[in-house]
């Protein structure tokens, strides 16, 4: 018996999937945790008259996560992702990040020898 693959069941247009896809949640995560935690500690340096309900110390938990989750989602947060990419991203994937969205990842810490387009 002979099997052949049929190839019409294939797309042809599949779209090509990311490497750094899961590297890039990651980081995204740590810096939204990172940033959270911050403006929580920095809402605590506020003088107050009196003590926040509970009600409002949720509201303010909330939108701290909120805040956070912007941040690290934008381009210009507060640069945390691209330290952790450049940690966290296996050597031999650093040469696809830094090309594949250099607007994004401009200071990641590529080694000269991966640096084959000079």
């Amino acid at each position: 018996m002979k099997i052949t693959p049929d190839t019409r069941a294939l797309p042809t247009n599949a779209p090509k999937t990311n490497p750094i896809k899961p590297y890039e949640q990651i980081a995204e995560g740590m810096e939204t945790t990172f940033t959270q935690h911050m403006l929580a500690e920095m809402r605590k340096t506020i003088p107050k008259e009196g003590q926040d309900s509970p009600a409002m110390d949720y509201y303010n938990s909330l939108l701290d996560t909120e805040r956070a989750q912007l941040m690290a989602q934008s381009n210009t947060g507060l640069g945390v992702k691209k330290v952790i990419l450049d940690q966290i991203v296996p050597q031999h994937m650093k040469q696809y990040l830094k090309n594949s969205h250099p607007e994004v990842r401009q200071g990641l810490a590529v080694s000269p020898k991966e640096n084959t387009n000079e």
